[in-house]
């Protein structure tokens, strides 16, 4: 039996408790500061700590951290120095000293360290990769990766920089930056970025647009926006490879186009918070790195801070009169 607990019952890890629930030989203690969200993990059949230091105290095999964003260093450090494997929400932390720190101290407690990367385990993500890995769409040259959400319930804190460290591209974006590291099996070496709050009375931002160059010569585009009206919400990505091109709208299908024949494939019903779970107690039992890894999550915060930095720095361009005459 592999004992899994929980640190922090909010959005993120009600869904964490709904996947780990359904593993055979797990049993749970989930611990939050509300005890409206204590007891709705004991009516889940989870036990319940109502501290830190309780829950570290009873020495579970690993622990989900699913705190906001500027707690996650912290609490990965403290997990990792009572001996316990983590599964860190992402963005792992809002500075990357501090996210630099939680790898270290996993490497050197010879502890598990995955980053709640969740997207990986969707079957069309998953299937997209197999066929890029294989050559199906030849050496991908260029991905564009596109996510717009509407208006919905958000958490607070999510808004607040102080407590977020960023706005959507920490909150969502970073997802799509991890996504087109999965498929390229590459990683970032220049960004360029424009971040903008533009429909939200907010300090951190609603959209970003950010240009990339990768490695292995590959480009690509993220755009990630947060919309203050119910709309059309899409997350579809392109990967264009030299012998063809795919494309995944994210829950509906994932298309391809190789050796003059276009194929496609439904999504199949999925939960990634299962497939992340499963990930992580198989590291644990196995002995074994998980995927994704610390070293992952460093890549793709890497990037997004990045960006915000590139943000700050735009140029404004040389104004062009058309029809006027040297």
């Amino acid at each position: 039996m592999i004992h899994i607990g929980i640190l922090g019952i909010g959005t993120a890890g009600t869904r964490h408790l709904n996947a780990f629930r359904r593993l055979p030989g797990v049993r749970l203690t989930v611990c939050d500061i509300d005890p409206g969200r204590r007891q709705h993990g004991a009516e889940c059949g989870a036990a319940t700590a109502a501290s830190v230091d309780e829950l570290l105290d009873q020495a579970p095999d690993g622990i989900v951290v699913a705190l906001p964003h500027q707690h996650l260093a912290a609490a990965g450090m403290a997990v990792l120095d009572r001996g316990s494997h983590v599964l860190l929400e992402k963005p792992m932390a809002t500075r990357l000293s501090d996210a630099v720190k939680v790898v270290d101290r996993a490497r050197e407690r010879g502890r598990v360290l995955m980053v709640s990367f969740v997207h990986r385990f969707r079957p069309d993500v998953a299937r997209a990769h197999a066929l890029i890995q294989a050559g199906v769409i030849g050496r991908p040259i260029l991905i564009i990766d596109v996510m717009t959400s509407g208006r919905g319930t958000m958490p607070p804190w999510v808004w607040d920089r102080a407590q977020a460290g960023g706005g959507m591209m920490l909150y969502n974006g970073i997802h799509q930056i991890d996504r087109a590291h999965f498929l390229l099996g590459a990683r970032v070496t220049a960004v360029k970025a424009e971040i903008r709050t533009l429909v939200y009375p907010v300090e951190t931002e609603d959209t970003a647009v950010i240009a990339l160059t990768y490695d292995s010569g590959a480009l690509g585009t993220i755009v990630q926006h947060k919309a203050s009206t119910q709309i059309q919400s899409a997350w579809e990505t392109q990967v264009f490879g030299t012998e063809g091109s795919l494309a995944i709208r994210t829950g509906e299908s994932m298309t391809w186009t190789a050796a003059g024949s276009t194929q496609s494939e439904p999504s199949s019903s999925e939960d990634r918070f299962l497939g992340a779970a499963t990930e992580f107690v198989s590291a644990i039992r196995e002995e074994r790195p998980a995927s994704p890894s610390g070293e992952d999550g460093l890549a793709a915060l890497q990037v997004v801070l990045g960006a915000y930095e590139a943000g700050q720095k735009a140029s404004p361009l040389t104004a062009i009169h058309y029809g006027s005459r040297p």
